[in-house]
């Protein structure tokens, strides 16, 4: 988080994808001098880690803050779409150079990590800086410059100065507070409830299976009968890619909170039944795996369609002055949830400890639905609204399941449940969080 503030999301880039190269490069040459260096592969791995770290604090936070509030789905989704991607990609290639039996079988596998790092490094020059980052850091003509290069063109009529003045207003009234950036101010008011939502959506989506699908796939598989395991498994990553890609249109039209609530009640169902027929037959038919197989590609599907809102909901949630520190708080819970399931997950599935074996999916389905009721009461529509209107209905307390009735006009007006409402008529309802702000209000109405 201190990298991608005081550096700016562009530099941040960089920074990773050199951090990535070092460590590939560390990797790689672990196996040069005659006998292999296991240590240093795993220094190399660890460096890589890092940068892994790093991008998930900085790319969700550049594509929300260089998008509209219209596409902001779409441009976060890109950040899974392409680690997918990767994912296809590394297993392909891993199963492809497995079956040699020459230094190639591990040598490609860690070379072709080279290549994203090297597009990274050769490419974030070419980028515009996010105008948020540089209005805050007082850059204002920067700004402006970026602004259009990132929306004008020759036919929408943008106006980037307005757009920047608009940003810049809300980004005043932010530091007009004493609590402005402080850690502590995490701990209550809007930015707690932020925060919680953020973490929450991270750690829930492990929580949900996730991780252990991730990490056990094969042996989950095995349990359930399954004797071919590979070709299930590249079907199951390339359908879950292709369900991902529905992330670049429905957040934007259907919403967050329908996608997130049906998603996980239908996983929950697909994992709760597949555990019932482990439970049910100690020897599955022929008939009892193809089922079992179908509800895993089902579950598949519907979970990728609810991965991109992940990252979504939680650059949403992350408010203008500590946009930085809860993205990496809520990226911190949900890898530190994804580590825990890792680890804790092969002794509650194994012969001689928990012994669930497939019946293990009774807990990730019982998290899914934990995780539609956690959605229903705790995360708003935040669909078609700018971050600086977000800011605004966080501030004033707007309660969850109300959000979808706000809309603001070009003009500033804010509209409630098709009414359209002063700014003064909403304060005077709800608590406004900027003192200093009413303060100076009351006095303009007092002098006339």
């Amino acid at each position: 988080m201190y990298l991608n503030n005081i550096l700016g999301r562009k530099l941040s880039l960089v920074m990773t994808g050199v951090i990535s190269i070092i460590g590939v490069l560390i990797e790689i040459t672990s196996t040069t001098g005659g006998k292999p260096r296991f240590g240093q592969f795993v220094a190399g791995k660890t460096i890589a880690s890092v940068a892994m770290g790093l991008a998930v604090n900085i790319v969700p936070i550049y594509l929300s803050e260089t998008s509209t509030g219209a596409a902001r789905g779409f441009a976060v989704s890109l950040y899974q779409n392409v680690q997918i991607l990767g994912v296809i990609l590394a297993a392909g290639v891993v199963y492809a150079s497995s079956r040699n039996d020459t230094p190639s079988a591990y040598l490609i596998p860690m070379g072709i990590q080279f290549i994203a790092p090297t597009i990274m490094v050769l490419g974030s020059p070419f980028l515009p800086e996010s105008p948020r980052w540089l209005v805050w850091k007082g850059r204002h003509d920067d700004a402006v410059t970026a602004a259009n290069r990132l929306f004008a063109s020759h036919t929408n009529g943008f106006d980037a100065s307005k757009y920047i003045n608009d940003i810049q207003i809300a980004i005043d009234a932010e530091r007009d507070r004493k609590d402005a950036s402080r850690w502590a101010d995490l701990m209550h008011g809007p930015d707690l409830r932020r925060l919680l939502i953020a973490v929450g959506i991270q750690s829930l989506q492990q929580a949900q299976g996730s991780s252990y699908m991730n990490s056990y796939i094969v042996s989950f598989l095995e349990s359930t009968g399954v004797t071919n395991v590979f070709p299930v498994i590249m079907g199951l990553y390339t359908l879950y890619y292709v369900a991902i890609l529905t992330g670049h249109f429905l957040p934007d039209t259907v919403g967050r909170r329908p996608i997130l609530m049906s998603t996980g009640t239908f996983c929950g169902f697909c994992l709760i039944i597949v555990s019932s027929l482990v439970v049910a037959y100690d020897t599955p038919s022929a008939v009892t795996k193809k089922a079992s197989i179908a509800l895993i590609f089902l579950w598949e599907l519907s979970f990728g369609v609810q991965s991109p809102l992940i990252w979504i909901t939680t650059a949403e949630s992350a408010p203008t002055r500590n946009r930085e520190k809860v993205q990496a708080i809520a990226c911190f819970f949900g890898f530190g949830v994804s580590l825990l399931i890792t680890s804790v997950s092969p002794y509650i599935q194994n012969k001689g400890y928990g012994d669930l074996g497939g019946k293990i999916g009774f807990i990730w389905g019982a998290f899914s639905l934990v995780t539609v009721a956690w959605v229903f009461f705790t995360v708003p529509e935040m669909k078609g609204f700018s971050i600086e209107q977000l800011d605004y209905l966080y501030n004033n307390k707007v309660p969850t399941l109300r959000f979808k009735g706000y809309r603001f006009d070009g003009d500033g007006t804010i509209v409630i449940d098709g009414k359209p409402i002063s700014v003064d008529d909403v304060d005077e309802k709800r608590p406004v969080i900027d003192a200093k702000a009413s303060e100076a209000k009351a006095s303009e109405t007092e002098s006339g």
